[in-house]
């Protein structure tokens, strides 16, 4: 059989062995397939397990199925096989499955990626293609960063040094030393000169520079100071701050509504905010009516601001 090198290290070990059963990764319209590699006269395809021809033995290389899809080789060729015997467009230099379920590929140099039916979801024209989180994926492109959307859509241009992680469809941004918000599910993007931008929550993200923290609105204007030691994430108008270890509660327009006297202070929900003092665990209104849990209540995993 004759031998491609740069294909083998990415198909074995799938060419290992005269016969593979593949049980629970390959899939079609949600059943699981029992498939038997076979070789003949060098060539590989695959029966059922009851000898039946599933997928004609033409291929010079095949490897195992991985989220529904298999690396095949024809000639000096590659793409991608689907469990019913078909096949992506055999016409990439080379193919690899990363994490077994990001289908790659590349062509005269530059990168691009298949979804789980072998139609291209990113065109390879792209230096590097980065699965990230939540079906997003970075692309990069002349050096630069960019973002494409589950469904292939480019949402932010590859114009970016740096990106950040995807939390619940948005993400950081970073050009020309300043940093940003990015909406994924909009496509927006909010820029600031701050070191660091929280997510918008109630119309409000938080902002940190030289290790303090105010508040812009969705329009990327400041407009609570940067003056905080430690900020939470607005809530029905409110939010926690803290300045030289006191916590308490300040609006929109940075007014004190809660004085900040309190050990700690979280999330502001349900006409309250849950507060922290002598080791006890209770709550507080805009009145400053506080009432004390009897048994400690669940606090929040993570509620404000990075340090």
């Amino acid at each position: 059989m004759k031998k491609y090198p740069i294909l083998l290290c990415l198909l074995f070990p799938a060419l290992m062995g005269y016969s593979q059963t593949l049980t629970s990764a390959a899939k079609a319209g949600g059943d699981t397939l029992s498939l038997v590699k076979i070789e003949k006269a060098g060539k590989y395809g695959f029966t059922d397990t009851s000898g039946k021809v599933v997928i004609a033995p033409v291929y010079d290389a095949i490897g195992p199925f991985q989220h529904g899809l298999a690396v095949v080789q024809k000639g000096k060729k590659t793409g991608y096989l689907l469990p019913n015997g078909k096949t992506s467009s055999l016409k990439y230099d080379s193919a690899w499955v990363k994490e077994g379920r990001y289908h790659f590929v590349k062509l005269d140099g530059k990168v691009g990626l298949l979804d789980d039916q072998g139609k291209e979801l990113v065109a390879p024209k792209y230096e590097e293609v980065n699965g990230i989180r939540d079906g997003y994926v970075s692309v990069k492109q002349g050096g630069k960063y960019g973002v494409i959307n589950p469904q292939g859509k480019m949402v932010l241009k590859p114009v970016y040094e740096r990106l950040g992680f995807v939390t619940n469809g948005t993400m950081l941004v970073y050009i020309d030393g300043k940093c940003g918000r990015a909406d994924l599910l909009k496509g927006k993007v909010v820029m600031t000169s701050y070191e660091k931008v929280g997510p918008f929550r109630d119309g409000m993200a938080w902002v940190r520079q030289d290790k303090k923290f105010g508040f812009i609105n969705a329009d990327g204007d400041l407009v609570i100071p940067v003056m905080y030691d430690w900020v939470g994430n607005f809530n029905e108008g409110l939010v926690a701050v803290a300045t030289e270890k006191k916590y308490g509660f300040i609006n929109k327009k940075n007014q004190v509504v809660i004085a900040q006297k309190y050990d700690k202070a979280y999330t502001y929900t349900k006409g309250k905010g849950m507060i922290r003092q002598n080791g006890r665990v209770g709550y507080v209104d805009i009145d400053g009516n506080e009432t004390w849990a009897e048994a400690a209540p669940i606090l929040p995993a993570s509620h404000g601001a990075d340090k």
